[in-house]
């Protein structure tokens, strides 16, 4: 019987991965993942390789107050306001769509600026999948993990890969085979797409942010390059690795419920 071992969130993109007990899943991903992103001086996204600096940031939301809290890496704790200020703007997102977002004010853009030496600020994102990349839910099992390890030559931490879910499935690749097919996590069901397309950022440490583990290099040795769904950037092709999924029923899922193929 396969079930969920592991969930993945992040408030702020290119942050500290979180692993919640629960989430709820609503048809733009799990509530909140991604609600805020970092932006940069010429009114972009921080790129993924400057994901790095930002990964020992540990946000966390609390939705009932609209309020952040921020750790820092030397244990320093920061509150302050999660909503959204007035003015709002777009941002282009790697050229698949454009994403409305706003600035939230508070102490976030001087804490921000003073750890990256740059100027850096938050925004909450206002259109619909917020700051996810292209569809609401990625997912990895634990059988491909394995896989993985046994071809690295040691342990790759689930979270280098940043999926809403780790379902524990012992057949490596298996989901390989499961695009246009229902799954159910929870009370949750999923259509299952295609491979996610890998890049660099894997090589990063998911506590630490320090590049500690060459993950790409094995998997271009061994695994096929995959391409975007539905035709979005169809020259963009890399190793593929975990897997998207749409969400066709919102609900709860927690760790140890159930997964199955539905068909």
């Amino acid at each position: 019987m396969m079930s969920v071992e592991q969930i993945g969130q992040v408030f702020v993109k290119a942050t500290r991965f979180l692993h919640p007990e629960s989430v709820h899943v609503d048809h733009d991903g799990i509530r909140h993942d991604r609600a805020f992103a970092l932006v940069e001086a010429d009114d972009k996204f921080v790129g993924s390789p400057e994901h790095s600096t930002f990964i020992p940031l540990k946000f966390n939301f609390d939705a009932g107050r609209d309020s952040l809290q921020l750790t820092l890496p030397d244990g320093r704790v920061i509150d302050g306001p999660g909503a959204a200020g007035a003015s709002t703007f777009k941002i282009d997102h790697i050229g698949l769509r454009d994403i409305e977002v706003a600035e939230v004010p508070g102490p976030w853009q001087e804490i921000l600026t003073t750890h990256a030496g740059r100027p850096v600020r938050l925004v909450r994102c206002l259109s619909a999948q917020a700051a996810i990349d292209v569809l609401p839910v990625t997912f990895v099992t634990t059988g491909s993990l394995e896989r993985l390890e046994r071809e690295v030559g040691a342990p790759v931490d689930a979270a280098r890969f940043r999926a809403g879910f780790v379902i524990k499935n012992d057949v490596e690749h298996e989901e390989d085979n499961w695009d246009g097919r229902m799954l159910r996590i929870g009370a949750v069901q999923l259509r299952v797409r295609t491979a996610v397309p890998r890049c660099a950022i894997t090589g990063f440490n998911p506590a630490s942010g320090d590049r500690d583990q060459d993950v790409m290099k094995t998997l271009i040795r061994y695994r096929d390059e995959a391409t975007l769904p539905d035709g979005m950037l169809p020259d963009y092709a890399t190793p593929g690795f975990a897997t998207y999924a749409e969400v066709i029923e919102t609900g709860k899922v927690q760790v140890g419920d159930e997964v199955a193929l539905l068909d």
